[in-house]
């Protein structure tokens, strides 16, 4: 039976893509769709057929960029929460009421588990309500300890009750801007840790992820939100760049930026020419164009579906999204993890030997980055590890699975 859904999400591109993709898989099953987000997000909502209502306060991509940049300078992960909750909480009270009016009257609500503000209004109006996450990195299990602990066994649960209590000290101007709303929710919503009790969706791949074994009936971990759609097609001059030479490198830091884009810049460009590689580098937020020359073409937005299967290897940060495009693709990465769930997605591609170590942002460096090039172009093993994890993403279908259990939840 059609019900009437609404999604509600913000962030970055990899917080919201994916919600568009799962958007138009809920249209073509025949249900009513409205998207509530940040205004710059409209378009691939819209473009999925969603109703769309804005809501929260105007940014920009160089606004997200800059935060993205500010947190991973952070002296401690505190810190980069705390910078990450500020800006998602700025006119915080009148984000909670435009969210309140848009939720009102749906069968279902589905939240990214990051909209502490969204899973308030939830709560307060008394509607189902299911939660999605893009990463496990803050699903207590006591088979994992929290990321970058060593696992310490039975003690891992203790972990994470530990980690529970340092963010739940954070959760103070969150509290006092639920008061101010208004909301009966003040004080009982952690931020950016929404659950659904109803159902939660891990919408990522176990493949990658790897699936605890004492998870709740509730969590399910059902595979990457990812576009079925054909790939668009690749600009003349690019396919014309990819047929010159071997298979170039490909380089992009989606919506993360850097205090320094042209040393960065410098930096890939020596790390190519010492690696003997070509490279297709994209500009992104990080703001990387080097000079035009031989063996090195700059880019701005493009398919990964259609560039990274003809790559010998992609450099980038790490995010969920382009994480599960490169694994889908086949080849190898090399990441630079900036901020959030990165480190996670970085550290588990190096354990299913599918890239070399990560390299943090602030030691990133030519010579250290032509060495994970070489090795991640030059590594038989890992090349092969990389095209038997794409057969095993081949087999999943995250939003099919995702509208079976959606469906189940909004009938109760």
């Amino acid at each position: 039976m059609p019900a009437r859904i609404a999604i509600a999400t913000v962030g970055t591109t990899g917080d919201v893509l994916p919600f568009a993709t799962l958007t138009r898989a809920l249209r073509a099953a025949g249900h009513e769709v409205r998207a509530i987000s940040w205004e710059l997000h409209r378009g691939p909502f819209e473009a999925a057929g969603a109703g769309f209502t804005p809501a929260g306060p105007a940014t920009t991509w160089d606004e997200i960029a800059d935060t993205a940049r500010r947190a991973a300078d952070a002296r401690s992960p505190l810190d980069q929460v705390a910078i990450l909750r500020d800006f998602h909480l700025r006119d915080a009270a009148r984000h909670y009421a435009a969210l309140r009016a848009a939720l009102a009257g749906h069968d279902l609500v589905l939240l990214h588990g990051i909209h502490s503000l969204a899973e308030a209004a939830v709560r307060d109006l008394g509607l189902r309500w299911a939660t999605a996450a893009f990463d496990p990195v803050l699903l207590p299990t006591a088979t994992r300890p929290p990321a970058g602990l060593p696992s310490l066994g039975p003690l891992n649960r203790f972990a994470w009750w530990m980690l529970d209590r340092m963010l739940g000290r954070l959760n103070g101007p969150l509290d006092a801007a639920l008061r101010t709303a208004g909301s009966p929710s003040a004080g009982e919503v952690a931020l950016f840790r929404g659950r659904s009790p109803l159902l939660h969706m891990v919408a990522c791949s176990p493949a990658i992820a790897g699936v605890p074994a004492d998870l709740p009936a509730h969590v399910r971990f059902i595979g990457a939100w990812t576009d079925p759609s054909p790939p668009e097609p690749l600009p003349l001059e690019l396919e014309a760049f990819l047929a010159a030479g071997p298979r170039p490198v490909a380089v992009t830091f989606g919506s993360m930026a850097f205090a320094d884009p042209e040393r960065i810049t410098g930096i890939v460009v020596e790390a190519l020419q010492r690696a003997g590689l070509r490279g297709v580098v994209q500009a992104g937020a990080a703001g990387i164009r080097p000079p035009a020359a031989e063996g090195i073409l700059p880019a701005e937005t493009l398919d990964h579906r259609s560039l990274f299967p003809r790559v010998a290897a992609v450099v980038h940060h790490g995010g969920a999204g382009t994480t599960h495009s490169v694994a889908a693709a086949g080849v190898p990465s090399i990441v630079v993890p900036h901020v959030g769930d990165q480190a996670f997605w970085a550290n588990r591609l190096r354990r299913l030997r599918v890239s070399p170590a990560p390299v943090p942002p602030r030691r990133l460096s030519a010579e250290i980055l032509a060495e994970r090039l070489r090795e991640a172009t030059t590594s038989g093993r890992m090349q092969a590890s990389a095209g038997s994890l794409a057969l095993e993403l081949a087999a999943e279908d995250g939003p099919s699975t995702a509208i079976s259990l959606l469906e189940a939840a909004a009938a109760g």
